[in-house]
C-alpha cells in the first residue's frame, strides 16, 4: 500500500498492519519521525525503514535511537530497500543505512 503523506500513512497502520513501513524524514505536515513515532507505539513489530536526501551521521545514530529498523539515504533508495528486505527479520548489516 503507498499513501501520500504522513498522515495518511497513520491512517492506514489504524486500519492494516504491515511488515515494513518506508517513510521519508522530510515531508509537508507530519515528518518521518512522526510517522516513526506511531508505528513503534502501534504496530512494535512492523519494520520502520526511514529515507532521506538529507542525511548526517547525527540522524542515523538518533533513527537507530529511537527505534528505526533502517536508515537509508538518497540516491541509494531501491537498491538498498531490497538488499534490507531480502536480509529477512533480522537488522540490516549496515552499509549505507
Amino acid at each position: 500500500m503507498a499513501v501520500e503523506n504522513a498522515i495518511k500513512a497513520i491512517d492506514a497502520t489504524q486500519h492494516h498492519f504491515f511488515d515494513y513501513i518506508i517513510t521519508d524524514l522530510v515531508m509537508p505536515e507530519l515528518d518521518g519521525w512522526t510517522v516513526l513515532e506511531f508505528a513503534r507505539q502501534n504496530q512494535p513489530s512492523s519494520r520502520v525503514i526511514l529515507i532521506t536526501a538529507y542525511g548526517a551521521e547525527d540522524t542515523k545514530k538518533i533513527a537507530q535511537e529511537r527505534g528505526a529498523w533502517a536508515y537509508i539515504e538518497k540516491p541509494y533508495l531501491i537498491d538498498e530497500i531490497k538488499r534490507i528486505i531480502k536480509q529477512g527479520p533480522q537488522r540490516p548489516q549496515n552499509h549505507n543505512n
